[in-house]
């Protein structure tokens, strides 16, 4: 009974494998009359067609992928670069501060130097000051922290600068700290 058990079993197995092997060779089958059907020209077309989309996403992938490695660079320097510029701020308050002292004359001039020094810096790596003088306010390059009344100038017209702002390749580092007019 266990040969007989066995026979069973192997006659059944091998029917689920052809039963497949018949759907896969129809499908063969129809992908062979499908091939001869169309003919060597249309076959050369779609395989040139093939190769030019995909040249193109290639040529995609290289593309974002170079955007990828300027977005990380930027962004990697953009932490470091805010604590220069918070340095900066600090040799600005103390030149200032020298300027009220008449015999801080030394002081000053190295503080102006080493300031100047630093804005060469920044200036190389691509941060530059945001320009302010006689702008018409924006909120992605200022922070307006005040608004004054004056009749003379157009409204959202910057009056002052509090705190400079800095770009990054075009990109807003820190907003400029401005005093903005509005009609009274």
């Amino acid at each position: 009974m266990n040969e007989q058990n066995k026979d069973q079993n192997s006659d059944s197995e091998p029917q689920i494998v052809s039963e497949e092997s018949e759907e896969i060779l129809e499908d063969l089958n129809n992908d062979i009359e499908e091939i001869e059907e169309a003919s060597s020209e249309d076959i050369i077309k779609d395989l040139e067609d093939q190769i030019l989309r995909s040249k193109a996403e290639v040529q995609n992938v290289r593309r974002i992928a170079a955007q990828e490695v300027t977005k990380a660079r930027l962004f990697g320097i953009e932490s470091l670069a805010r604590e220069f510029l918070a340095v900066g701020d600090n040799l600005e308050r103390a030149i200032l501060s020298c300027q009220d002292d008449e015999n801080s004359d030394v002081i000053e001039e190295g503080l102006e130097l080493t300031l100047k020094n630093l804005e060469t810096s920044l200036k190389s790596s691509g941060i530059e000051v945001i320009d302010c003088e006689n702008q018409i306010f924006d909120p992605v390059k200022h922070e307006a922290i005040s608004v004054l009344e004056n009749n003379d100038l157009e409204t959202n017209t910057i009056i002052d600068v509090v705190q400079k702002g800095y770009t990054i390749m075009d990109r807003t580092l820190r907003p400029a700290k401005v005093v903005v007019s509005k009609k009274s």
